[in-house]
């Protein structure tokens, strides 16, 4: 005696429907998957270029402080355009024979004073500034009150680059500095 074996029924209405959908579902994961690790590389690119900017900001105003530091002092040199101290000559009425101004398409480092090598840590390159003297001029006050001497104050702009990690990352600050008794 033979048996034979019916055929299901389910088995000729089914014809591959589930591979289909299983691989659109892939598809779509796969493409989602893909996005998302983009997304995640641009946002690891910005936090990289957010704190590149972050730490030459912060030498360029390691870089204003130091200068700061140097007007402060007693004695801050001559103004001949040497160790980062030039003397500028912006009003067309000055005298000043001595004026020397910076180059600013020289973006070498050349009449710059640049930062000892161990002032800012984990910079591509070590914060630098100008000085460039304006004027001086007597205090306006001083000569008000008879008791007090006149005093002369000079007027200072300073400017100051920082890098960060990388060299392509630069801040360019700028600032004006009134000293007394200059």
């Amino acid at each position: 005696m033979r048996t034979r074996f019916k055929s299901i029924p389910f088995a000729r209405v089914q014809r591959g429907a589930a591979l289909i959908i299983s691989l659109v579902f892939m598809l779509i994961l796969t493409i989602i998957g893909a996005a998302s690790m983009q997304s995640a590389t641009l946002q690891e690119r910005m936090a990289g270029n957010a704190r590149n900017v972050d730490q030459a900001f912060q030498a360029a105003e390691a870089a204003l402080r130091e200068a700061e530091t140097q007007l402060a002092g007693v004695s801050v040199g001559p103004f001949n355009g040497s160790g980062g101290l030039y003397l500028s000559c912006i009003d067309p009425a000055d005298t000043r024979t001595s004026c020397k101004e910076p180059t600013w398409s020289d973006y070498s480092s050349t009449g710059w004073k640049v930062l000892a090598s161990d002032t800012v840590a984990g910079v591509s390159k070590q914060p630098e500034f100008i000085i460039e003297e304006l004027s001086s001029v007597a205090d306006p006050d001083a000569a008000l009150d008879s008791d007090k001497p006149i005093a002369i104050m000079g007027y200072y702009r300073i400017t100051a680059r920082g890098y960060g990690s990388s060299d392509r990352g630069m801040v360019v600050l700028s600032t004006t500095y009134k000293r007394d008794g200059a």
